[in-house]
């Protein structure tokens, strides 16, 4: 009884949970408000090789994997596929800026959200005097092709 249980559950689950990491890797773009900029005293780590799988879907739009700034420090967000919010919505790659001896770090985000400096941003370019305002230069709703390593 014990060996026909596991020769029917075990081949059961491993196909229920087989396809747990392609699904993983399918989202709908969500706009959870504005973006926040970032500074980091480091720079990120070079991007990550990944493979990426088949399109799910017409829609679906490939976000190549990129370096988060989470908390004091850079963790992977891998690739993935993500269907827009909306309509004629293109995704922005993350920019990394070298910015007096820092990292201004601009998350990857739908061209649709608004970007806004962080309050870190904020407090950093107020403690090296150089007041408050855009980054030389930068055009907030410029699309961007490739991520940006200023090192």
């Amino acid at each position: 009884m014990k060996n026909r249980f596991s020769i029917l559950v075990i081949p059961a689950a491993l196909v229920l949970f087989s396809g747990t990491p392609a699904s993983a890797q399918v989202r709908i773009g969500l706009d959870f408000g504005a973006v926040q900029v970032r500074i980091s005293p480091d720079a990120p780590p070079r991007p990550r090789w990944e493979q990426q799988p088949h399109r799910p879907g017409p829609n679906h739009v490939w976000i190549q994997g990129y370096w988060d700034r989470r908390g004091n420090q850079w963790a992977w967000a891998p690739g993935r596929w993500e269907e827009p919010a909306q309509r004629d919505s293109y995704w922005i790659r993350p920019q990394y800026r070298n910015e007096g001896g820092a990292y201004r770090y601009e998350p990857g985000r739908w061209s649709h959200q608004r970007m806004e400096e962080g309050e870190d941003y904020n407090r950093w370019h107020n403690e090296q005097g150089q007041g408050h305002g855009k980054h030389k230069g930068h055009d907030k709703n410029q699309h961007q092709d490739n991520n940006h390593w200023d090192h």
